[in-house]
């Protein structure tokens, strides 16, 4: 990734995080990451993908809105009768910014850690078992692999 996209994506990340607010000292920082980024990580950046990274962005705030909702639910009930879960999910790349973006999301996701990565497994611990959608852990997967899998990974 170069360093304008870089900027741009920096730049919509401060906008999105600072309510619009744009002001000298921010931009100026904005502009320093955005030329130190590829020096001080060697990962390729120039395959990230800005289009799919805000759709996988949009799908994480409705999921996690939702998940955030189930656990407040188990939260207010008077006896908590859970019903943990680990789930073992085999990755399908080996890319580490895909992998490490995947284990994150998942951590982030409400009543779900990522508890170890070994060997293309990911190693998930689930709140309850009625939390656990495997079509959901998929689609986060298409999602980060569409948005900074390496071509070839």
């Amino acid at each position: 990734m170069n360093t304008l996209n870089l900027f741009a994506l920096y730049l919509l990340l401060w906008i999105i995080l600072s309510g619009g607010k744009i002001e000298p000292f921010p931009l100026l920082f904005i502009v320093l990451i955005s030329l130190l980024t590829p020096y001080v990580f060697q990962l390729k950046y120039h395959t990230i993908s800005l289009k799919s990274s805000l759709k996988l962005i949009g799908y994480f705030f409705y999921y996690s809105l939702k998940g955030g909702i189930q656990v407040a639910f188990f939260a207010l009930k008077p006896k908590l009768d859970l019903n943990p879960f680990v789930y073992e999910h085999t990755l399908k790349t080996h890319n580490e910014l895909s992998t490490s973006m995947l284990a994150n999301i998942y951590s982030l996701m409400p009543g779900t850690v990522s508890m170890g990565y070994h060997k293309g497994i990911l190693t998930l611990h689930i709140l309850d078992k009625s939390l656990f959608d495997k079509t959901l852990i998929e689609n986060f997967e298409h999602f980060v692999l569409e948005a900074f899998a390496q071509k070839g990974s």
